[in-house]
């Protein structure tokens, strides 16, 4: 008599495979479209690198607590403190909920496929503190040669551009956004704020502060 012993660890890894994949698919077709973010307290959500990465992954499929926590490399407690964070300001939502012994263990999913931050919110004091930032940031990595605060001025005016044109671009969908459609979205997102004239101030407003070394002729400030 012939005994075959089969390893099922393979088929175990295959069958969680197939089985995340459905969840991710199911996650997909049932969240909106887009989500127009016009609460400045919503929009503090995204200035956290923690937050951005979860919604991402949450974005993917379903997850529990657990799940993003290891995914992330942090510990249990502080991914539940954003969760409640996310899923407060309605960014997330809990898809199911699985009974493990004695407890239960809720399972995440994010509540639209693309996030779109107002251009509107580009006036907020809270926003351009971030901006400023990033200037900085940028001015001292690229070694730009111009003040800080104009700089700043110009991202501000870049940021608020392209959330117009991206909220406009969104408008023209006749029907679900598919996954895949990052690149087309992004060109018609760059073709659209380039036919704006505010678009022509804000690049003749950088060719004044940038040479034709590309760093720039004005001093920092």
């Amino acid at each position: 008599m012939l005994i075959v012993f089969i390893n099922y660890s393979p088929l175990k890894f295959v069958f969680y495979r197939l089985k995340k994949f459905l969840s991710m698919l199911f996650v997909f077709a049932y969240m909106m479209d887009v989500m127009i973010i016009r609460d400045l307290d919503v929009a503090k959500m995204f200035f956290d690198d923690t937050r951005r990465r979860i919604l991402h992954l949450l974005k993917m499929g379903e997850h529990s607590a657990t799940e993003l926590a290891r995914f992330l490399g942090i510990s249990l407690q502080a991914v539940s403190y954003h969760l409640k964070l996310l899923e407060k300001h309605g960014l997330i939502e809990v898809s199911k909920t699985v009974k493990k012994r004695n407890l239960v263990e809720k399972y995440y999913r994010a509540s639209a496929k693309i996030y779109v931050i107002s251009c509107t919110l580009a006036e907020s004091q809270f926003f351009g503190s971030h901006v400023k930032d990033i200037a900085s940031l940028a001015i001292e990595t690229f070694g730009l040669r111009c003040k800080a605060e104009k700089f700043s001025e110009l991202l501000r005016a870049y940021f608020k551009l392209r959330s117009k044109a991206l909220e406009d671009v969104l408008a023209w969908r006749r029907r679900s956004i598919e996954r895949g459609l990052g690149p087309a979205l992004e060109f018609l997102t760059m073709m659209r704020m380039v036919s704006y004239p505010e678009f022509d101030s804000l690049v003749s407003e950088f060719s004044k502060i940038v040479g034709g070394d590309g760093n720039g002729s004005e001093k920092a400030a």
